[in-house]
């Protein structure tokens, strides 16, 4: 972990990032894409520009080359008497780390990075939606069941 850069993403990092993505989903969990690796790329820089004000991505970079990233969606909610001015939850996304560096860290500092972001943001809280291997990451960071946060799954 100690060559590894956990940094805030840049738009020339988008390509990278679209490349861990389709990686992840095409690669690793078999999915058939609908696009070209091209289109996904500029699929993902256009969501990095249109979406700014409500996401960051942040990227772990070892020797120049983005290997990792995540996620994080800030969503504003309506005020509330006690705050009148609003207030935001957060979500962590798509926190990913290239096989290369698995087991060392990175995800984890990834998520740090994202809660402190949230923090840093005035979230209320911070919510993540988990697969089964990353549990036992989030638990270790202090995330746990949310016993009235109920989700419908999509209609296949």
């Amino acid at each position: 972990m100690d060559d590894v850069v956990i940094r805030a993403s840049r738009p020339e990092d988008m390509a990278a990032v679209a490349d861990l993505r389709w990686r992840w989903s095409v690669d690793e969990d078999g999915r058939v894409p609908t696009v070209t690796p091209e289109a996904y790329r500029d699929a993902t820089a256009a969501f990095g520009r249109e979406h700014a004000d409500s996401h960051r991505c942040v990227v772990a970079e070892r020797g120049g080359v983005v290997l990792g990233m995540a996620w994080l969606a800030l969503n504003p909610r309506p005020p509330v008497p006690h705050r009148p001015h609003g207030r935001v939850a957060a979500e962590l996304q798509s926190v990913y780390v290239h096989p290369d560096l698995r087991g060392g860290g990175v995800a984890g500092a990834l998520v740090a990075a994202l809660v402190d972001l949230a923090d840093e943001a005035g979230a209320e809280r911070v919510v993540v939606h988990s697969s089964v291997v990353g549990e036992r990451l989030y638990r270790r960071l202090g995330f746990g069941d949310a016993r009235l946060l109920l989700q419908r799954p999509p209609e296949d």
